[in-house]
């Protein structure tokens, strides 16, 4: 089988981005992950902890005490945290419905100590796909200052305008 020059020269770029990739993990002060805990919560010893009430979602709310799980669309409105110098990492939601009126879910990640920018993706014009600016989103982003062996709680409250 003959190789072609440009094949070749493709396989070596990959295989140069990719050791160069490996190593940058391994020999850059603290990795290229630093601002980030280990992704597992077990042991983890900080990071934030949260909720997001939406709602009300409908004009007519029941008073009775139930829950459902909530519709699959609410599963791409999700936590995005950003640590002060590095990327945006996007964080899974459990959302429920509460009441037949209110969306309401809870999330939490393990981070190391440091400063953080939090807000959901419906609220961020940086994901057009599901962004609904509503005055419920006014006092997002937040900055989130997780201590060193504490969780960092914190609530947010979207409100819909339905009355």
């Amino acid at each position: 089988m003959l190789v072609t020059r440009s094949a070749a020269l493709i396989f070596w770029v990959l295989f140069l981005t990719t050791a160069s990739t490996v190593a940058g993990f391994m020999v850059s002060p603290g990795g290229y992950l630093s601002p980030l805990a280990r992704p597992s919560l077990l042991g983890a010893m900080e990071g934030i902890s949260g909720s997001i009430s939406i709602g009300p979602i409908f004009p007519i709310c029941r008073t009775l005490a139930s829950t459902v799980p909530a519709p699959s669309y609410y599963n791409q409105i999700q936590v995005l945290v950003t640590p002060s110098s590095g990327l945006a990492l996007t964080i899974p939601v459990n959302w429920i419905i509460v009441e037949s009126c209110w969306a309401h879910g809870t999330f939490k990640i393990a981070l190391n100590p440091g400063t953080y920018s939090l807000t959901i993706t419906s609220c961020n014009p940086a994901t057009p796909s599901i962004y609904l600016p509503s005055y419920g989103c006014q006092d997002l982003p937040r900055i989130v200052i997780v201590e060193s062996g504490a969780w960092t709680q914190i609530e947010i409250a979207i409100g819909t305008g339905i009355e």
